[in-house]
């Protein structure tokens, strides 16, 4: 398995691309990394994570999830208050994990799937600017 993650230019946009079988090692990665970089940024930061080439087992999956639900004060992870998370890709468990995190007891956080990266890209720009207050 391997992750790239990286900002994109001028943007409060965070990519993480991963290839191969996911696991808690890899993601707990993703969240330091992602850390790292939203530590250089004030505000919001959003994170693309794209999982069209990423595969994961039941147990792989469960595991992430016992982790994100006593993350609640883990820098980068999907529950970090400064994040906003999307998925890119379709994938059972990705789709359970964000089944489960919209529970309350693990964050209520929505988290949308989209299934190419200029439709995410859009989304985020787009709520970006919503979240702009108009000047007066």
């Amino acid at each position: 398995m391997s992750i790239i993650v990286e900002k994109l230019p001028d943007e409060p946009i965070i990519v993480v691309t991963y290839a191969g079988e996911l696991n808690l090692e890899i993601v707990s990665a993703a969240f330091r990394q992602s850390a790292e970089i939203m530590d250089r940024l004030d505000g919001t930061v959003y994170r693309i994570s794209d999982i069209r080439q990423g595969t994961s087992e039941f147990s792989d999956t469960m595991d992430i999830i016992h982790r994100i639900r006593h993350s609640r004060n883990v820098s980068g992870s999907t529950l970090d208050p400064r994040l906003k998370a999307v998925f890119v890709g379709s994938h059972v468990l990705a789709e359970m994990y964000a089944d489960i995190l919209k529970q309350s007891e693990y964050g209520g956080k929505e988290i949308p799937f989209f299934n190419e990266m200029d439709d995410a890209l859009a989304y985020i720009r787009s709520d970006m600017i919503g979240s702009v207050a108009p000047s007066e």
